[in-house]
């Protein structure tokens, strides 16, 4: 469990109390929400950018906002798959940063997160950018792998009933 800290919760309070991005419980990201997702990337990516000194509020900022895109991405097992992730990779940063900007006020660093987020369809400019993009690729991963676990589980568990 992650225990976030004041100096974190300073700043990340307005962004995760807003009302829109309260809607971010609701959408499903690999293993949980892509609202705990971002809070846990602004978190670790926090962690990182404090401890060398650079720029921890836009760390935090524009982690919190790297997937502020406020619609489900259905992955379907067809043809369309890779193509329709592609898409999506490219394609939300975009509205993310669109959305994160009809709220909140960012500065150049928050934006450069949130688009460049993406690597390698986004590039980072920053030190900050290439954190939070690390930190997401990681927790993405764990996710994944979590969620990959609990549907064999399931399957698992489902053949023994059935035979």
């Amino acid at each position: 469990m992650i225990y976030y800290d004041d100096r974190f919760m300073e700043v990340a309070r307005p962004i995760i109390e807003h009302e829109e991005y309260q809607q971010m419980r609701y959408l499903k990201h690999h293993d949980e929400s892509v609202f705990e997702h971002s809070v846990k990337v602004a978190f670790y990516a926090y962690q990182m950018a404090y401890k060398r000194n650079l720029d921890w509020e836009s760390a935090i900022r524009g982690a919190l906002l790297h997937d502020f895109f406020l619609y489900k991405f259905k992955k379907t097992f067809s043809p369309r798959i890779i193509t329709d992730s592609i898409k999506h990779a490219i394609i939300h940063p975009i509205i993310a940063f669109d959305n994160a900007s009809k709220y909140f006020d960012l500065n150049k660093k928050e934006e450069d997160i949130i688009k460049g987020h993406m690597f390698p369809f986004g590039l980072p400019k920053s030190k900050e950018a290439w954190i939070v993009s690390y930190v997401d690729k990681c927790i993405a991963t764990i996710e994944y792998a979590n969620n990959f676990r609990k549907m064999a589980y399931t399957a698992k568990k489902a053949a023994y009933v059935v035979e």
